[in-house]
């Protein structure tokens, strides 16, 4: 374990800016971009676009931040990350000859591209737990949902921006009734690393992160490369006949039927 050990000490290491911020900004723009309408409203609304996408693209700072207390737009504070979100979402909305979303989109790119997301998504999911555990320390059902706000919040906030491009007070749809794949596996890493950090698992911090960063590129790239079903399915699905076990027979209404509505039947 000391070989892994020192990979994950130097994984840990690697700072956000330049690499893994470019790259996450680069993919959570484009991912912005492919939704249908949002071309048309960014050369509509570039400032609203403009917002929505950088708020985005901070979401896990953002989040974490309001979750613990701070002031949340301090991700923002930081001029360089801050201006590498503008270039990259202009390079995608009006950038010469659409070429960086174009490449982007090119899926050999986003492979390579792959370990660097979710490397970063791990260093962040790693950053909040231990944000929350200076906190709530002990506390491991609050430095898990902290930690998983660390690398899936964007998702969410993506959702919201959704419908406010559309124009609609729905944000039921999206994330919020379809989890994603994203999530659960920032859920599920951040249990791994909040169960490290207050010693159930036999792990050090950066052993947890190479083990989770590791098996997080390997699902991706089964699910993107070779078309692998969403691995937590089985788990859900199991979880939901424990759940509703005790449940047997048609559900019945809640609202009593009345003579009335009898008549009215017949």
């Amino acid at each position: 374990m000391d070989a892994i050990d020192t990979i994950g000490v130097y994984l840990n290491q690697i700072p956000y800016f330049p690499i893994l911020h470019t790259v996450h900004s680069l993919a959570t723009t484009s991912s912005i971009r492919s939704q249908p309408g949002s071309l048309e409203f960014a050369h509509k609304h570039p400032l609203a676009s403009l917002a929505g996408n950088t708020m985005i693209i901070s979401a896990g700072g953002i989040m974490v931040s309001a979750a613990l207390g701070k002031p949340p737009v301090g991700p923002f504070g930081n001029v360089l990350n801050t201006l590498t979100a503008i270039l990259m979402w202009w390079l995608v909305y009006f950038g010469p000859g659409d070429f960086a979303f174009k490449l982007y989109r090119m899926k050999p790119v986003q492979i390579l591209l792959m370990p660097i997301r979710e490397l970063r998504r791990c260093k962040k999911i790693l950053w909040a737990v231990n944000s929350a555990a200076a906190i709530f320390e002990g506390q491991w059902i609050l430095m898990i949902l902290v930690g998983a706000l660390g690398g899936c919040s964007g998702k969410f906030l993506q959702t919201t921006e959704e419908s406010i491009r559309k124009h609609s007070a729905e944000i039921s749809k999206g994330e919020f009734l379809q989890v994603s794949f994203v999530t659960k596996a920032s859920l599920f890493i951040a249990a791994i690393i909040s169960l490290t950090k207050i010693g159930v698992l036999p792990f050090t911090a950066a052993e947890s992160l190479f083990i989770c960063t590791t098996l997080l590129i390997f699902v991706n790239l089964g699910m993107t490369v070779v078309g692998l079903p969403d691995p937590f399915h089985p788990i859900a699905n199991a979880t939901w006949k424990v759940v509703s076990i005790a449940s047997s027979g048609p559900v019945k209404s809640e609202v009593p039927v009345t003579n009335e509505d009898k008549k009215k039947d017949n």
